[in-house]
């Protein structure tokens, strides 16, 4: 090859490389996962560019940090009830999911832990307010329980169990009562075991979400009826102060 012009041994090069590239997992990547075509790109170029061994490690780098990005910033949800029936689902999916006044229904879709503690906790904040401001145009009340809902999330760390700590005795200042639903076994004994499941009541705690939702209704029920007959009452005493009043 040395007495070959330099643009035939470049074609070859080139013609080789071009065997080398998949032009149909690049399209297939575009199509299904851009973050995933992202990381391709950038290993190719890297590849062609700087090397092969530099072109991967730039590669494994820039996935390392969309599965830190990723695991930081968790898919969270707001859920409501499927009409007739017992199922919750994110209401961005299913527009026509029922949702409760005075309740709030969140799922948490990965583990919590040191590295997205705190935005769970603002999206939580978020959610509560975006309720509340709901309720306050229409004049229906303020928001009275936040449910979480545990199932996807595997583990929480330290980190988490002192988030959800503050989070609880924060709501429990303003009024707001927090419950769980479908802990797993392994969440249910870190609960247990930094005194979270008795700080937040192990009544708080429900197999399901259903059964927490049905635990607030009546909860509120039990409340709404108390006011009555309160109200009542001072209504009566009131009368018959003024037929004793000479």
């Amino acid at each position: 090859f040395k007495t070959q012009p330099l643009s035939v041994l470049a074609a070859i090069v080139i013609s080789g490389v071009l065997g080398l590239l998949d032009y149909e997992e690049a399209i297939y990547l575009w199509k299904v996962h851009k973050f995933d075509f992202g990381v391709w790109l950038i290993a190719c170029c890297g590849t062609m560019f700087l090397g092969v061994e530099i072109g991967l490690a730039i590669a494994v780098g820039v996935s390392l940090l969309l599965i830190t990005y990723e695991s930081a910033y968790p898919h969270t949800a707001v859920l409501g009830r499927l009409p007739g029936s017992t199922v919750y689902r994110n209401v961005k999916q299913y527009p026509l999911a029922e949702r409760y006044d005075g309740i709030v229904m969140v799922r948490i879709d990965a583990p919590i832990y040191f590295a997205n503690t705190d935005n769970i906790r603002s999206k939580l904040q978020k959610y509560e307010h975006v309720a509340a401001a709901q309720l306050a145009e229409r004049n229906a009340g303020e928001v009275k329980f936040i449910i979480l809902e545990l199932s996807p999330v595997s583990h929480v760390d330290s980190s988490a169990l002192h988030i959800l700590h503050d989070m609880i005795k924060t709501y429990k200042e303003r009024g707001i009562t927090m419950l769980f639903s479908n802990p797993s076994v392994k969440v249910m004994e870190s609960f247990v075991k930094s005194k979270l499941a008795d700080e937040v009541g192990r009544d708080h705690i429900f197999v399901s979400i259903h059964d927490a939702v049905n635990w607030c209704l009546a909860h509120m029920d039990t409340m709404a009826r108390s006011v009555h007959e309160g109200e009542t009452e001072d209504v009566e005493n009131q009368a018959n102060a003024l037929e004793l009043d000479p």
